[in-house]
């Protein structure tokens, strides 16, 4: 009796071996299903011509996802290209502190549209930094043919074009003034008008000197039209009013801004828009 309820002990359970077959089923048939969908993904990817396809992968700055306000700040201007290299075919010339909407950002470069116009820029001569305001902005220009100079001065002022003085070793003087200037240079005294620019045939080592020398001068270096520059302040003994001289080189010549007092920023305004 003992031993045959033992052999009755040992024998399995009809009911857990079938449950068992039933989970190894769901996991096989789970198993065979991804196995199938994995090998059909890969084949959707195929060329439906069987031939091998390369897959182009972009390199360097992503592309930009919307607009930036960008400006040209190359003193020159800046070529707009047809392709993203600076041998590519130049379209245009975009000039100094244009302000640009660009449209994609690529290996260092904007793709940008001016004057109707589609094209690529380089990046380095760009800022995303507003220019300051130009504070001549709006004046009207005044062209020297003689000595190829040209000087901006403030809207609704004259000039009157002297030409040579020997006296004071003027090659040409030019003065403005906000109101009427006379044809030509009053005699027996001097003539003082409220910005005057003088070509002169002294060095510039001379001009310093001149300026220099006055008693209780304020000397003070800057630049004008990218050249070095001494900036004089001195009070007049003539008129005991604060005045104004710039002194600078270009192209050979000396070049002398003055004023006759209280138009010192003006002079300094203008001084900064001279250009050969």
């Amino acid at each position: 009796m003992l031993s045959r309820n033992l052999k009755r002990k040992s024998r399995p359970k009809i009911g857990t071996n079938k449950k068992k077959r039933v989970i190894i089923s769901v996991i096989l048939a789970f198993a065979l299903f991804f196995i199938f969908y994995g090998f059909y993904k890969v084949n959707s990817l195929k060329p439906s011509d069987g031939k091998k396809q390369d897959v182009k992968v972009e390199t360097g700055d992503r592309p930009l996802k919307k607009t930036t306000t960008i400006y040209i700040n190359a003193d020159g201007g800046l070529s707009l290209r047809k392709e993203r290299s600076s041998k590519s075919e130049r379209l245009t010339l975009i000039p100094n502190k244009t302000q640009l909407e660009a449209s994609q950002e690529l290996d260092g470069w904007y793709k940008v549209s001016y004057n109707g116009k589609e094209g690529w820029i380089a990046k380095e001569y760009t800022t995303t930094q507003a220019p300051a305001e130009d504070p001549a902005k709006g004046w009207t220009t005044y062209s020297n043919a003689t000595y190829g100079f040209k000087v901006r001065y403030p809207l609704g002022w004259k000039y009157q074009d002297y030409g040579a003085n020997p006296a004071n070793k003027s090659l040409s003087l030019i003065a403005f003034s906000n109101q009427d200037l006379p044809a030509t240079v009053p005699q027996g005294s001097d003539f003082i008008a409220p910005v005057m620019l003088q070509v002169s045939s002294k060095t510039i080592d001379e001009a310093n000197a001149e300026y220099g020398s006055i008693s209780g001068v304020t000397p003070e270096k800057i630049t004008i039209a990218g050249t070095p520059a001494t900036k004089y302040t001195y009070t007049s003994v003539s008129s005991n009013t604060q005045v104004t001289a710039i002194v600078f080189s270009v192209g050979g010549k000396t070049y002398i801004f003055n004023e006759g007092g209280g138009y010192g920023e003006d002079l300094v305004k203008m001084a900064n828009t001279f250009s050969l």
